[in-house]
């Protein structure tokens, strides 16, 4: 029986339901994306082979890992140390800030932050405090300012670039320097249609550095930046982020934890596997590929309707390309025991026609709901009492679990290589 969060309604049979229509309305509902044909029918090639042999692409060896890993509140505050304060994360992509004094609001990263499009179209980023008494200036999750912010506690105004633009009772300040008194600036790169932002300020940002050749060259072949509407909503975990981070990982668990949903359409435990610097992609598929496509001339193959490839982008930005949608995910830990995910949908159909309106807001219910109800509980919050108990003393990463053996490895390298922190 299924977990049930709350908010989540739909049930195995209606997620079915939205699967078959999916696939049978691919011709009419496929979106807008430039997909790499030679690299899709390469993992379509490698998807056909795998699913015959009935495993995905496998680690050279198990691999196990200590309940600590998960508990130690030292082991916690080293990774925020060496990833979480000096990393850049994906905030948002460009059309959830499409115009200027249109805005994002993040609270759960260290530093409150916002960001916007100034008038020139240009991203900006400000921590999210009036320079007086460092009241917040926007509350909404994301929103519109128009021409800029204004404090609501004292009303000092600011332009889109965060330049102070008025002080109330002026007098009362001494005429103050309003140069030096703008948005404490945050650091910020738009590319692709993806929106990457420092954690705090200070931290800079080398897109290039960061993301890598490979990644930089495959992330425009998804149409990121012509992606339409969407649909957010957080979810609060109790559980440590690296258990998050684990559950997207791999494809063993669908025949089981989806039975009765995803896996009577996905091939269960058969995935690829490739690292792009250090984000890592991998590949899953519909059953059908195994018998449609190889009944084809490989000139007349269409990879993309049969599959969905996922992104890792270190350490927790997790974006799912399907031909009707983009699901964005990105985790956030608050604590060693907690965890905020950000979970969005994306469509990639057009949204003028309601038939497939309809199907987009059905889509986003079915993914917001699997995930509550089967991968978090299993994959999170009822893992992380055993492993806080010390009843359980580890967890074991199978041949077939190799994501997780490689983000492991990563995550303990981040950490390794990270400087010492600075001492007050």
């Amino acid at each position: 029986m299924a977990h049930t969060e709350s908010g989540t309604t739909m049930s195995d049979a209606e997620v079915v339901d939205i699967m078959t229509d999916m696939t049978a309305r691919l011709d009419q509902t496929a979106g807008a994306v430039r997909t790499n044909r030679q690299t899709m029918i390469d993992l379509a090639s490698r998807l056909i082979t795998l699913a015959q042999a009935g495993h995905p692409e496998l680690a050279d060896s198990v691999m196990e890992v200590p309940a600590s890993r998960y508990t130690d509140p030292a082991r916690y505050e080293a990774e925020r140390h060496a990833i979480f304060d000096r990393m850049p994360f994906v905030a948002g992509l460009s059309r959830d800030v499409a115009e200027p004094g249109d805005y994002l609001r993040i609270d759960h990263m260290g530093t409150p932050i916002m960001v916007t499009r100034n008038r020139q179209g240009q991203i900006r980023a400000f921590v999210n405090a009036c320079r007086h008494r460092g009241a917040a200036l926007v509350y909404d999750d994301r929103g519109h300012s128009r021409a800029g912010f204004s404090c609501p506690y004292h009303a000092w105004s600011y332009d889109l670039d965060g330049h102070l633009l008025g002080v109330s009772c002026n007098a009362s300040f001494g005429n103050p320097d309003k140069a030096s008194l703008g948005l404490i600036p945050v650091a910020a790169h738009e590319r692709h249609g993806l929106i990457l932002v420092a954690p705090k300020p200070g931290v800079t940002i080398d897109w290039d550095h960061f993301i890598g050749p490979e990644l930089d060259a495959e992330l425009p072949h998804w149409g990121f930046d012509t992606v339409a509407a969407s649909r957010v909503g957080p979810i609060e975990l109790n559980g440590n982020w690296k258990l998050v981070l684990e559950t997207f990982l791999e494809s063993y668990h669908f025949n089981y934890a989806h039975r009765d949903n995803l896996a009577q359409y996905y091939n269960g435990n058969v995935n690829t596997v490739d690292m792009l610097g250090r984000h890592l992609r991998t590949a899953t598929s519909l059953r059908t590929i195994q018998t449609d496509l190889p009944a084809l001339p490989q000139d007349q193959w269409t990879p993309e309707n049969y599959i969905h490839v996922k992104y890792v982008l270190f350490p927790g930005t997790i974006l799912i390309n399907t031909p009707q949608v983009l699901e964005f995910f990105q985790i956030m830990p608050l604590g060693v025991d907690r965890t905020l995910v950000r979970h969005g949908c994306y469509s990639r159909m057009d949204l003028t026609n309601p038939a497939n309106a309809a199907l987009f807001e059905r889509i986003w219910e079915s993914a917001h709901t699997v995930v509550q109800k089967q991968d978090f509980p299993y994959g999170v919050t009822t893992p992380h009492p055993a492993l806080t108990s010390a009843a359980l003393p580890g967890l074991v990463f199978g041949r077939n679990e190799w994501p997780l053996q490689i983000l492991a490895q990563e995550i303990d390298r981040a950490v390794a290589e990270a400087p010492a922190p600075a001492t007050t």
